[in-house]
């Protein structure tokens, strides 16, 4: 057992907003250390992957002169497929039946401190416990903006994203997982760059009918028409806050409109023992006040659990992500 510490996280002022409006903001949540440790990890993986997108004939120079940023818009500006760069700056592997050998994800130290950062942790225990487990439904989003897109996107990775709740998104298994959004802002997010939206409120209810992946954006998403939009508030928060989701709050991400990235990292958690709703992925343990040796404590580690499961999934011919919703395909709201 650790030695008792006095509680950290949530006031009981941020508990009540949190559980009336089902989103909560908080401003300075993630030290500057942190933040520039990630930004240099990303820094890294694209000062690699460049010169070999331009060996591969997929990119016509490797823009090494711009700073992380411009770079980011000239190279996925320039790409064909977007995945041959962005696949490597997330932080799951795609959701892809069969996986693809060459499947490939950011695993590395400053991400996973991020995952495991004790004031994330100290608000995700406001709301889960102490036994807190990380859900590996955990996505880094890195838009650049609108205008620069001239490859035609539609992935909400790079642009607008549609709405959805997130519980909508994962297998029904974990309907009774009370599972905590982090959404980190790693730039500042605003109405013009980007920033989410949601509707206060909408978590009271029940789950909301969403359209299957196979639609024309691809993604599970919430017909507009089941969308009080006139209610829609925007979350805007700085570098370093959060914005807390319930899993039924309704939410979305406007399009990018600055001349800049909206970058951010979308971060679950949950009790530890409950269902994850994507049981083919790996989570872990990051804080057990009953068990502290149970904790996953290396990047090394985690990236292991994920290579692990790419080779089992590469092995296996098919499998299922979600079929919560295939039972809607020919409802008249998803055409």
């Amino acid at each position: 057992m650790r030695p008792t510490r006095p509680m950290r996280g949530l006031s009981q002022a941020q508990k009540d907003h949190f559980n009336e409006f089902g989103y909560l903001v908080i401003e300075d949540v993630v030290d500057e250390e942190t933040l520039q440790s990630i930004e240099r990890e990303y820094e890294g993986i694209v000062d690699k992957l460049a010169p070999a997108l331009v060996d591969e004939g997929k990119l016509s120079q490797s823009y090494s002169e711009l700073p992380f940023k411009e770079r980011y818009i000239a190279i996925m500006d320039e790409l064909d497929e977007m995945y041959d760069l962005y696949q490597h700056l997330d932080i799951s592997l795609p959701l892809l039946s069969p996986l693809p050998p060459t499947s490939t994800m950011n695993s590395g130290p400053a991400v996973f401190s991020l995952l495991r950062h004790p004031a994330i942790l100290d608000i995700a225990e406001s709301i889960v416990g102490s036994e807190i487990f990380c859900n590996p439904v955990q996505h880094a989003r890195i838009k650049p903006p609108a205008k620069a897109m001239t490859g035609g996107y539609s992935d909400s990775n790079l642009t607008k994203t549609p709405w959805h709740q997130d519980q909508g998104v994962i297998n029904d298994e974990a309907d009774e997982t009370t599972m905590l959004t982090v959404w980190v802002a790693i730039t500042d997010a605003t109405v013009e760059n980007g920033c989410m939206i949601c509707i206060p409120g909408s978590h009271t209810g029940e789950l909301t009918m969403h359209c299957p992946a196979h639609t024309k954006t691809n993604e599970i998403a919430i017909p507009n028409s089941l969308i009080a939009e006139e209610n829609a508030v925007p979350m805007p928060v700085k570098r370093g806050g959060v914005v807390l989701l319930h899993q039924l709050t309704e939410h979305s991400a406007l399009e990018n409109h600055s001349d800049s990235i909206r970058w951010s990292f979308d971060l679950r958690y949950h009790a530890v023992g409950a269902a994850t709703g994507r049981s083919v992925f790996p989570g872990f343990i990051a804080r057990s006040e009953a068990d502290p040796d149970s904790e996953l404590k290396t990047a090394e580690a985690w990236g292991q659990l994920w290579q692990e499961t790419k080779d089992r999934l590469v092995a296996k011919p098919e499998f299922i992500f979600n079929t919560r919703w295939d039972g809607v395909a020919a409802d008249q709201l998803c055409a």
